[in-house]
C-alpha cells in the first residue's frame, strides 16, 4: 500500500508536465506558419521587384518600335503618289477636241436630202402598139401589131400565126405587120434578134402578152 501511494504523485506530475509541453509545440507552430507567410511576402515582393527592372528595357525599346512606324509613313506616302502619277491620263490636247467635232455628223438639211435623193424615174410613154380594126365584111379583124426598140429582126408568135414566127417590117423607130385574127383571147410573144420578149405595153399572164379581139 506504501508503495501504491508513494507513485501516485509521480504519476500527476508526469500528468501536469504534458501539457506544458504542448503549449510550446503550438507555439513553435504558430511562429513557423508566422515565418512563412513572411516569406510568402517577402518573396512576393522581391519578385515583384525583379521583375520590373526586368521589363524596363523592353518599355525602352517601345519609342524604337513608334519610330519605325514613323519612318514607314512616308515611304507609303511615296508609293500614293507614284500610282496616282499612274493613274492621271495625260491632258488633252488642242487637236482631240477639233477631232472629236470633226467626227460629229452634221445636221443633214432639207434641201440636201431633196438633192440626194434619186429623181422618180417617168413613167413609160403608153404607146399603141397593138391596133385593132373592124371589117364589117369579114368575120376576121384586122390587128396591127408594132414593136417599139432596137433590133436587127423581130418576129411575133402565137396560136393565131399557128406556132410560126412571123416577121415584123422595119418602119421608122419601129417594127409592124397586120394580120387578120378571129375574136378571141390570145397569148403572143415577141422573137427579138432569136430572144423571146413580152409586149411592154399590152398585159402579162404566164410570162406572155395577152390580146383580147372583140
Amino acid at each position: 500500500m506504501a508503495d501504491e501511494k508513494q507513485q501516485v504523485p509521480e504519476i500527476t506530475e508526469f500528468e501536469a508536465k504534458v501539457p506544458a509541453q504542448t503549449g510550446n509545440k503550438d507555439l513553435w507552430l504558430f511562429l513557423i506558419i508566422v515565418d512563412v507567410i513572411f516569406l510568402c511576402v517577402f518573396g512576393f515582393f522581391l519578385y515583384k521587384n525583379l521583375s520590373a527592372r526586368l521589363l524596363s528595357p523592353a518599355e525602352k525599346q517601345v519609342p524604337a518600335v513608334s519610330d519605325v512606324e514613323e519612318t514607314s509613313v512616308p515611304i507609303a506616302e511615296e508609293v500614293t503618289v507614284t500610282e496616282k502619277t499612274v493613274t492621271v491620263a495625260p491632258p488633252a490636247t488642242p487637236a482631240q477636241p477639233a477631232a472629236s467635232a470633226e467626227a460629229k455628223p452634221q445636221p443633214v438639211t432639207q434641201e440636201q436630202q431633196t438633192a440626194e435623193q434619186p429623181a422618180p424615174a417617168k413613167p413609160a410613154e403608153k404607146k399603141e402598139s397593138v391596133i385593132v380594126k373592124t371589117n364589117p365584111k369579114s368575120k376576121y379583124r384586122q390587128v396591127t401589131f408594132r414593136y417599139f426598140g432596137k433590133a436587127d429582126s423581130v418576129s411575133v408568135v402565137s396560136g393565131f400565126t399557128m406556132s410560126k414566127p412571123r416577121a415584123l417590117k422595119k418602119k421608122g423607130d419601129y417594127w409592124e405587120i397586120t394580120l387578120g385574127i378571129a375574136p378571141g383571147t390570145y397569148k403572143f410573144l415577141y422573137i427579138v434578134d432569136g430572144k423571146q420578149t413580152t409586149d411592154p405595153y399590152s398585159e402579162e399572164q404566164d410570162g406572155r402578152s395577152v390580146l383580147t379581139v372583140k
